[in-house]
């Protein structure tokens, strides 16, 4: 019994999965999941709530990813100051970025383009403010850690820093047609950019 009740949540999930990438939060109907995936509409609810609860279990992969890159941010072994000249850092930071798009390049873009009238509909504005107060707190550590470096720096301009960093995701997962190297050049070459823009500012 409980093999077929794993089963069929399944079905669900694929069927709305598919549906949601395709014609986003708004354009996707439980009665349409109920069709495709052969459940009656009254037993779909008997294994989520709504709309909404289907559309937080497709997307909780990549929120898991996002809530451990955040995680690992203000993580003591990143207040270095040396990472900042790091070859192995900054290669590895490419790559988590470059693997954050390419394994969900499909549920960002719904999440940032195609979740309106969901309770996800404003993840991208809490997203940047919770990266502000982030870089923020990051600051307050490494200048505890270095005194010397230089920390007063403008909270709207990491506000606005934060913000840039989503835009770049945005634009990037709307760019389809970016092949593996293309991203991955692109990222290089941000990286390289913002890594020499913060030593300068710091004074690293």
């Amino acid at each position: 019994m409980q093999v077929q009740k794993i089963s069929i949540r399944r079905a669900i999930l694929e069927v709305a999965r598919e549906e949601l990438f395709e014609k986003g939060f708004k354009g996707t109907s439980m009665r349409s999941i109920a069709q495709k995936s052969e459940v009656g509409l009254s037993n779909i609810y008997n294994y989520f709530k709504n709309k909404d609860e289907i559309l937080l279990a497709v997307i909780q992969p990549l929120l898991n990813a996002i809530d451990k890159m955040e995680a690992e941010h203000n993580d003591e072994k990143n207040l270095n100051i040396e990472l900042l000249s790091s070859d192995a850092f900054l290669k590895e930071n490419i790559v988590k970025m470059v693997n954050l798009v390419e394994g969900f390049r499909r549920e960002l873009r719904l999440l940032f383009f195609h979740a309106y009238g969901s309770s996800l509909e404003n993840f991208k504005n809490e997203f940047i403010d919770r990266s502000t107060r982030m870089g923020i707190e990051f600051l307050r550590k490494i200048k505890a850690k270095y005194p010397f470096l230089n920390t007063e720096i403008s909270p709207f301009f990491v506000h606005v820093h934060c913000s840039f960093e989503v835009t770049i995701i945005c634009e990037v997962v709307a760019h389809e047609e970016l092949s593996h190297i293309e991203l991955e050049r692109f990222m290089t070459n941000y990286m390289q950019f913002s890594t020499a823009g913060w030593k300068t500012i710091l004074g690293a």
